[in-house]
Formats: C-alpha cells, structure tokens, sequence
C-alpha cells in the first residue's frame, strides 16, 4: 500500500518532493490543497503543476476517509462520531459544548493499552495507533459539525496520546501548519496518565501545547489498583516530571483527578492529593466518575465532590468541577468503546 501524503508534516514533504526531484517549495501548495480546500484526488490540485501531481499520486495515496457514524446527546448537545479507520480500527470524537464555546475531543489510538480500570476504552485493549492522517481527519470531520470554528482541541479520547507520540506530534505540526488549519497549539491539550519520558520531552520541545496529567487518585497503593501504567511510572515520578514541566516551560500543568464516590473522596484524599502537588503552578480539574455501562446519575456532582473541591480551594489551588456531557450517548469521560448506542 502507498503511504498517504497526509500522514507527512510539511517539512517531510519539502524532502519527499526533493526525493523526486522537485521543487521543495511545491509542499506548501499541496497543503493548501489538502487542508483548506480539503481536496482528496491528485488530479483536482490546479494550483499544483501537472508533473508535480502525476509524480505523487504515483508514490503516494490520497483517498477520502469513510464518513462517520454520529450520536448527539438530547440532554446537553454533545456530538460523538464514530471513525472506522482501515484495518477494522474504531476511533471516537467527541464535540462538547460550553458557553459560547465549542471544543474538540481527538482519540490518538484504537483502543488502548494502559488497561484503567474504570474504562472502556482500557477494556478494548489496543487495536493498533492512529496515523496523522486519521487524528487530523478527526478534526477535520469534528470542525465541519462545528460549523468551522473550534474553541479548544484536546487529545483526550481514545488512547494514550504519549503512546503514540510520534504520530501525534505530527498530527500537532499538521493542525497548526500556517499552510494547512493554522489552528494554535496554544488552543490544544495533550492528555496522559503519566508516561515520564515524554513528559521530559515535551518540558524541552519547541511545541506550545498545553499538557494536563491523570493523577486519578494520589494514594500510590490505590492508583496502583486503579492505574497498571502505575507499575511503570510511579506517582512519584510523575509529579516529579510535572515539577520540571513547569519549570522548564513556565508553564502551567492540568491536573485531571476522578472522584469515585466512597473510594478517593474524603478530607483525608484530599490532604493527600494538596500534599503531592503543592508548589507546582497548576490548575486541577475533578473529574466525577461515568459508569463504562452510561448514565447513572443526574450529571451534577455530589456534595461530598463540592466539599472536596472547596477543601482544595482553600488550600489555595485553582480546582473546577467538570459537568458530566454527553453520557447518554456514551460520550463522556472513560465511556469511549467504539460504540454507538
């Protein structure tokens, strides 16, 4: 099979395009061509000369993505699509609303190898990693059901992103390419339960993306049972990657906590996750548990979550509930199993 030509970054393609012996310069045009006329045959690239089109589509693929099967929440307007990639690999979207805003949740993998305990994705296991062709096609198909405008991008769906850096780095250049989307890395997020090494990386990396890190829980012994990655990358260690994080990019760090009811939300859990992150410039986000299976509650968190946000407020960290969107339709929060109700 031929590669597909949405799977380079520009500047892979200037050196493709060197390869045939042709002009570097023609990668820019043909990123036009790709991202912002969304044009999938050769021949329909006018603005390309006709010797540079017949020399890629002579190396290279260029076909459309099957469109995606689609669920829209009647509670909150949550959109969810479903992608079937080649190979038989399911991906999901997820576009959640807010005030004014809209943003876009982007899975990295089929599936997912991490194995959390609370999710569905982590049940599938992993199916295979997604090309930048078919992360970009995510936003692509997620910004037309946006009506083109989409406040804030986080790879947060399925997979874990660090899992598949590589692909996702270049899905990151691609987005935000001055000849493709232009859309700012400082409107993205990468999402991961703690994989230090690229933690590290991205601490000394040119690229502007936010990152927000799983805690899930700040006992290490329960987020052992909760975590498997926990085995390979302790708590510990992660906290101690997000304190250079911060350092080295003056930057602020997300922490994502999931509340279990009668599990990790006493006074005393609370103490704990305020004494594994102090001094680091953050923002946590609590996350109220979705049952895999859908909906089991109203979607407003519970009073004993408010009081445990309350106490980590007073202990001066910036702490927000998020709302449960979209669990109807299997779209909120670790309910993402390539399936559609």
């Amino acid at each position: 099979m031929k590669p597909d030509i949405r799977d380079f970054t520009r500047a892979e393609l200037e050196e493709e395009l060197l390869s045939l012996g042709l002009k570097a310069t023609h990668a820019g045009r043909v990123f036009e061509c790709l991202y912002k006329q969304g044009i999938t045959d050769f021949e329909e690239m006018a603005e390309v000369p006709p010797k540079v089109r017949a020399a890629l589509a002579g190396k290279y693929s260029l076909c459309p993505f099957p469109p995606a099967e689609k669920r829209v929440s009647l509670l909150d307007g949550t959109q969810k699509l479903l992608f079937r990639f080649h190979g038989g690999a399911p991906a999901e979207s997820v576009i959640l609303p807010g005030k004014g805003r809209l943003s876009a949740c982007l899975s990295s993998q089929a599936g997912c190898a991490c194995g959390c305990t609370f999710c569905a994705t982590g049940a599938l296991g992993l199916k295979r990693d997604l090309r930048p062709s078919e992360i970009t096609a995510q936003f692509a198909a997620c910004l037309r059901e946006a009506g083109g405008s989409l406040s804030s991008l986080v790879f947060m769906g399925m997979g874990e992103p660090f899992l598949n850096w590589e692909n996702v780095k270049k899905a990151i250049l691609i987005l935000s390419d001055g000849r493709s989307w232009n859309y700012s890395q400082g409107k993205m997020t990468v999402s991961t339960v703690g994989i230090v090494p690229v933690i590290n990386e991205l601490a000394t990396s040119t690229l502007k993306v936010k990152l927000a890190i799983s805690v899930v829980a700040a006992d290490e012994v329960l987020r052992a049972k909760l975590v498997p990655m926990q085995a390979k990358y302790p708590l510990s260690e992660v906290i101690a990657a997000a304190r250079s994080y911060c350092r080295a990019r003056k930057a602020q760090v997300f922490f994502e906590y999931i509340v279990f009811t009668g599990v990790n939300d006493s006074a005393a859990d609370a103490e704990k996750l305020i004494r594994l992150i102090k001094g680091i410039d953050c923002r946590v986000n609590l996350i109220p548990h979705n049952s895999p299976a859908g909906r089991t509650g109203d979607g407003e968190p519970s009073v004993k979550t408010k009081a445990f946000q309350k106490q980590l407020i007073a202990a001066g960290l910036r702490t927000y509930l998020r709302l449960e969107k979209g669990s109807d339709i299997l779209a909120a929060c670790g309910q993402l199993a390539a399936k559609l109700p």
